[in-house]
This record gives structure tokens, C-alpha cells and sequence, in this order.
């Protein structure tokens, strides 16, 4: 739903383009391991400071110059390790890239989400205040940093075709936190708060293109930070909530 929700890629399809939805997740909140996803287990295992050094260096490399003009051997070479290295914590710079995203999404303190946390309440109005709550938490935390949302604008404009996208569906599928959110959304089909006659997974795709065109709006200026708010919670609630 809200952006950390509703990005999933896995969940964040972004739909970009109007004929094919994509998405995005935010909730992440660890990076989900090896075979066939990244980044690769070996990153993992490295020491602290050179995973810090890592994602300092290519964050401000990917946040001054974006994801196609930033160059993958000067990332390395600030780093100070050689290309073998680099290319045993990572397959390529996809893989370095959503790390990265990944990591300030983290930073940014939208991840926390967890089932146990939402009052699973049976009263409808309460449960659409709570989801509101959440929205707003949500979309003020990644406001509040603006390396995620630099990041963030770098993967709208990158498009749905790109690599990029299926290598994070990849990573946000076996993450909890989406699970979790899901089964928030089907405790709210069970309570007559949510629509049934739709899949979820649907809703979540036209939600996610809503989400995205504000992302833009707001990056170019044309709408507040708050209408943004208060503009995403209005269309999911319109999308979601069970027709009278």
C-alpha cells in the first residue's frame, strides 16, 4: 500500500507504463539470499567497514549521477578493492544498485512493518484510521531522506523493461514483511473493508501506478509532500474499500 507496501517490485511492480504494470516492494527489511538473487551470499560475510565503504561510495556515485551515467569502475575504484572483488560480492551494477536501494530503505525506517504491530481490529473505521496511520508514516519517512528518494526518481525513470526491476521482484519475494502486508489486506476482505470481488494482487498493480505518477508530481514540484499523503491514501482507499 503505502509506499513500502505497495512498491513490491515484487510487490514495487511499478507500473510505469500504462500497458505494463511492474512492481516494487519497500517493505524490505533484510536482503534475501543467494542462488539466482543478489546480491550475491558473499556480501554478507564481508567485513562491516568495507560493506559501509561500499554502499557510501555508491550511493553518492548513483545519487550524482544516476544509475546508467555512473560507472561501475570508478564506483570500484573510490572503494579501493580491485574488480575481482567487487565482482564476488556482486554480479554486475543491477545488482549493486538495489543493494543500495535496498540499504537506504532500510535507513529510512520503512521496514518495521510487522502483522503483530496492526490492531486487527473488526471495526472498519479503525481499521482504515490504522491503515492511514501507516501510509502517512510511510510516505513522511522516505520524504525525510533524500538519497531513497533520488534513488527512487533513478528507478522511475529507468523504465519497466529494464533489468533492474526484475532483479528487485526477485529480491522482495520471500521477504516477510510482505506476507505480513498481505495478510493485514485479507484480514480487511474478511471484515467487509476491503473489496473481494478484485484480487489483491491486482488492486496492488493500479494502486502502485497511482503511487508512482505522485512520486513525480512531487519530485517536479507540482504537488506538495502532504497532497501527496493525502492523495495516495484517498485513491487506495477508493480502489480498496468495499463497494456499497
Amino acid at each position: 500500500m503505502c509506499l513500502p507496501y505497495v512498491f513490491r517490485c515484487a510487490s514495487i511492480d511499478f507500473g510505469l507504463e500504462m500497458n505494463r504494470p511492474c512492481e516494487v516492494s519497500l517493505i524490505f527489511d533484510r536482503l534475501v539470499g543467494p542462488s539466482g538473487r543478489m546480491p550475491l551470499s558473499r556480501y554478507e560475510s564481508i567485513d562491516k567497514s568495507l560493506k559501509a565503504r561500499i554502499l557510501d561510495v555508491s550511493k553518492k556515485e548513483f545519487s550524482a549521477h544516476g544509475f546508467e551515467a555512473a560507472s561501475y569502475n570508478k564506483i570500484i575504484q573510490k572503494i579501493g578493492i580491485s574488480k575481482g572483488s567487487m565482482y564476488y560480492y556482486f554480479e554486475n551494477k543491477e545488482d549493486l544498485f538495489v543493494t543500495c536501494f535496498l540499504d537506504e530503505a532500510r535507513v529510512a525506517g520503512i521496514f518495521g512493518f510487522e502483522k503483530a504491530s496492526f490492531p486487527l481490529t473488526e471495526d472498519k473505521i479503525t481499521y482504515w484510521n490504522s491503515i492511514k496511520g501507516l501510509s502517512s508514516k510511510q510516505w513522511n519517512d522516505v520524504f525525510l531522506h533524500p538519497v531513497l528518494m533520488s534513488l527512487m526518481r533513478q528507478l522511475v525513470s529507468l523504465g519497466t523493461d529494464h533489468p533492474i526491476f526484475r532483479k528487485l521482484s526477485a529480491e522482495c519475494e520471500g521477504l516477510s514483511e510482505y506476507g505480513d502486508f498481505m495478510s493485514v489486506l485479507e484480514h480487511g476482505v474478511e471484515i467487509g473493508a476491503i473489496r473481494d470481488d478484485v484480487p489483491l494482487s491486482v488492486l496492488l498493480r493500479m494502486n502502485t501506478e497511482y503511487e508512482v505518477w505522485l512520486i513525480q508530481e512531487t519530485q517536479e514540484g507540482r504537488i506538495s509532500e502532504q497532497q501527496a499523503i493525502n492523495k495516495f491514501f484517498e485513491m487506495f482507499k477508493q480502489l480498496f474499500e468495499t463497494r456499497r
